[in-house]
């Protein structure tokens, strides 16, 4: 179903024509502002209607999640401008540092579930609500979850984190709201601690998550080494390419948007010059062909080392 939606929004708003990423995360982020916008507005008048401080207060919450779509758009922003003086290999990293500051809103979340979770199961008091306020606060549910699905679809099509770093925000709305409803339900039957230890449990799985997002941005931020599978889909390349017997030091340097790829190569010891040159920059087209966002750069060796590498 989630990938029917992306689809129908991708062909409805045209998403895979000219800067596809960039486009992708501007209508997660736009998506994501115009929802939390009206979830604000009707929970707001709602809640002031019918005088209920648990759906004003989860207004508040939908208004301040407009917070992490514009952090999404921004990072999506800066990550598609394209190379200058300062930053030669591009702004794609931008994105992993959308990411981190994502992903620490998520630990702050995480943070609060368990405060709140704790107050409910120390000082359990009975709330009065009414079936008009859980049936909005459902719809909220079912309105976030879709967010959750939109956003992990899309950023899973172009394997951006931050997106995905947004889609558990979503989810951490979806389980805050739904809490707030098991809260008033199990408050009928006088079961007045359960939802604190749900709460404090599904606060623990949110701050995990934000730390792991965190740790795998921070790593590649600070050059991770790339997977044994790529590296092997590089000397596969280069191989193929013909009249090359060995390929070794291959470095992969991940820019977002960007790979820089540096490869040696070892050529017969009676190849010309120029042929070297022809074989070194068939290499590197081949492996530019298949490697989305690849720049390739060759050195060539004779067959026998003139030097221990």
């Amino acid at each position: 179903m989630a990938n029917s939606i992306a689809d129908l929004f991708i062909k409805v708003f045209k998403l895979d024509k000219g800067e596809k990423r960039k486009k992708y995360g501007y209508f997660e982020g736009g998506l994501s502002v115009v929802i939390n916008l009206l979830l604000f507005a009707v929970k707001f008048v709602l809640g002031s209607s019918l005088r209920s401080v648990a759906l004003i207060s989860d207004a508040i919450h939908s208004l301040s999640d407009v917070i992490t779509s514009v952090v999404v758009i921004f990072g999506f922003s800066v990550a598609a401008k394209p190379a200058d003086e300062r930053h030669p290999f591009g702004h794609g990293r931008a994105e992993r540092v959308a990411t981190i500051v994502i992903a620490c809103l998520l630990i702050v979340v995480g943070f609060e579930f368990f405060i709140n979770g704790l107050d409910r199961f120390t000082n359990p008091i009975p709330v009065e609500t009414n079936w008009y306020i859980i049936i909005i606060l459902c719809l909220t549910v079912v309105l976030k979850e879709f967010l959750t699905y939109v956003s992990a679809n899309l950023g899973k099509r172009i394997d951006s984190s931050a997106l995905k770093a947004e889609s558990w925000h979503h989810r951490s709305d979806a389980l805050s709201t739904l809490l707030v409803v098991i809260g008033f339900i199990l408050y009928r039957f006088g079961l007045y601690y359960v939802d604190g230890i749900v709460a404090m449990i599904i606060s623990a799985y949110i701050a995990y998550l934000g730390i792991a997002l965190i740790k795998e941005s921070s790593s590649i931020l600070m050059g991770e080494a790339p997977s044994p599978s790529l590296i092997d889909n590089i000397k596969t390349l280069a191989l193929e390419c013909g009249g090359i017997t060995d390929v070794h030091h291959v470095h992969v340097h991940d820019y977002g948007r960007r790979l820089e790829i540096t490869i040696h190569i070892r050529l017969k010891p009676d190849t010309l010059l120029i042929d070297a040159h022809r074989k070194a920059s068939e290499v590197e087209a081949c492996i530019k062909a298949e490697i989305k966002g690849a720049e390739v750069t060759i050195h060539t060796e004779p067959e026998i080392p003139l030097h221990d590498d």
